[in-house]
């Protein structure tokens, strides 16, 4: 089967799960940026540690099988983007995927963040050129990889990683419980 069409599988399959655990509302994410409900980060946190080792096991396994295609560390471009991201984020109440879910549910909030996600896009593109010196010529740390500053196997990282993810995962649940009961809910 064509890579494309089992991505394109994989991707509604999770846009549905998504939408069948409720983030196709933006109250999800805005109750975890308030430190309510750690739902989103525990879904976010699983599915990274997931990723993380999958993808290192199958590389360590089947080496070749998989391409790691990694990019530059542009220092300023990582901080200002990611500022920005979790400015949209928190305005919005989506991140990327719970978007397209909150837009494909008809969702007015959904469609709206898939909107200015789009303009940001576009102003981006416009404002590449101006933007290129300070956020990418400017710290430009070149391709580097957890592996290659410690020297460790890259499966040897994701389990480690991976493993502190689900405990943080873990912590997260308990302090959801105690919260509940103590309020008598």
């Amino acid at each position: 089967m064509n890579e494309k069409w089992l991505g394109l599988m994989f991707g509604l399959a999770f846009g549905y799960a998504l939408y069948r655990a409720g983030f196709s509302r933006c109250n999800i994410v805005h109750r975890g940026l308030w430190l309510r409900d750690f739902t989103m980060l525990k879904v976010m946190l699983t599915a990274i540690a997931v990723g993380l080792v999958g993808s290192a096991v199958l590389d360590a396994l089947m080496p070749g099988a998989i391409h790691f295609k990694v990019k530059s560390l542009h220092l300023w471009g990582i901080i200002a983007g990611a500022a920005l991201f979790g400015l949209g984020m928190s305005l919005g109440g989506y991140c990327p995927g719970t978007a397209l879910v909150g837009a494909a549910s008809g969702i007015r909030e959904g469609i709206a963040t898939l909107f200015g996600a789009l303009a940001g896009t576009l102003a981006f593109i416009f404002a590449y050129p101006l933007l290129k010196p300070v956020f990418f010529e400017a710290a430009n740390f070149g391709k580097v990889t957890l592996p290659s500053l410690t020297g460790l196997p890259a499966v040897v990282l994701a389990l480690g990683i991976g493993a502190v993810l689900i405990a943080i995962v873990g912590m997260l649940s308990r302090i959801e419980r105690a919260h509940r009961s103590s309020s008598g809910a």
